[in-house]
């Protein structure tokens, strides 16, 4: 379609017209590729969804109705009792009660430490600062399991050199957190050198000491990246099994996870109990992730325009 001036048009509105025109006639490839696009993301978006679906709905049959062929989406009928039965077949109020304070335990001292690590590692030169990091970033590396046996042993040996026993308690699973998060370090040095120096620089002008800068400036102003790395550590370590089910012996000490498999049986499954009690253990993750989600994209850059 060609576009002609007009005789009483000016030369500015001939090419305001030509490109609002222009911008309407889409090509075609970018029609097509945007259908696509979309269709797949339709796509994963359903397969995300339907796993979650299956089970809150798994939660709502009863145990005859759970294997039906065809499969039954809608649950009929529907059973709310499965989640009152949740807390009448185990001390469930009890495993959610110690995985809140083991949970909020861990992540307060895994952020503060990477906090106060990273700000080290990003301003401050001092010997071997180099080849410390690079060992922090080798420890990222290497797989959990590998240390399960050598962690154990080291904690039964402590307790033994001490007098008291650590295992069947929660030492082993808090106090590591006090040496921080080596990904969550790396994560808030990349984001602290982000920052300007010139905010350092200024407030330790007007006297303000190291620890001043780091709570007064940047923790402020590093809110969106350390909501990021609170929201990772208190999501793993609300999701832990394998470290609680090898330290806590004792059922009265158990994690959600952990008390999970106590619906399990050697020959059978409730799996509407099951369903039901994973449906409540994953509530709280998901009001932490919408809740805060809209902190993990925003950056610095505009608290120090600010």
């Amino acid at each position: 379609m060609e576009i002609r001036k007009l005789p009483n048009q000016t030369k500015e509105e001939f090419v305001a017209q030509l490109v609002k025109e222009r911008a309407k006639q889409k090509p075609l490839k970018k029609v097509i590729f945007s259908i696509i696009k979309h269709t797949l993301l339709i796509i994963v978006a359903i397969s995300m969804i339907l796993p979650f679906f299956w089970m809150v709905s798994t939660s709502l049959k009863t145990s005859n109705n759970v294997f039906t062929i065809p499969p039954q989406w809608i649950p009929n009928p529907v059973k709310i009792q499965n989640y009152a039965d949740v807390f009448k077949a185990v001390p469930f109020f009890r495993y959610i009660m110690n995985t809140v304070g083991f949970t909020v335990a861990v992540t307060f001292f895994e952020v503060i430490v990477s906090v106060i690590v990273a700000y080290g590692f990003s301003r401050f030169n001092f010997k071997f600062k180099r080849s410390l990091f690079m060992f922090l970033l080798l420890t990222i590396m290497i797989p959990g399991e590998i240390t399960i046996v050598p962690g154990y042993i080291f904690w039964v040996k402590i307790g033994e050199f001490l007098g008291i026993t650590l295992i069947n308690t929660y030492v082993p699973l808090v106090l590591p957190a006090i040496g921080g998060q080596a990904v969550h370090i790396f994560f808030m040095t990349q984001y602290f050198r982000t920052i300007p120096k010139d905010f350092a620089e200024a407030a330790y002008i007007n006297g303000a000491s190291n620890w001043k800068i780091l709570w007064k400036i940047f923790f402020p102003m590093s809110i969106p990246a350390i909501l990021t790395i609170t929201i990772s550590s208190f999501m793993g370590t609300w999701n832990a099994f394998l470290g609680p089910l090898i330290y806590l012996n004792d059922s009265n000490k158990f994690t959600i996870q952990v008390g999970l498999a106590m619906f399990q049986g050697m020959f059978d499954v409730n799996w509407p109990l099951l369903m039901a009690a994973t449906t409540i253990s994953i509530i709280p993750m998901i009001i932490l992730f919408f809740s805060l989600q809209k902190y993990f994209i925003p950056s610095n850059k505009q608290d120090g325009v600010k």
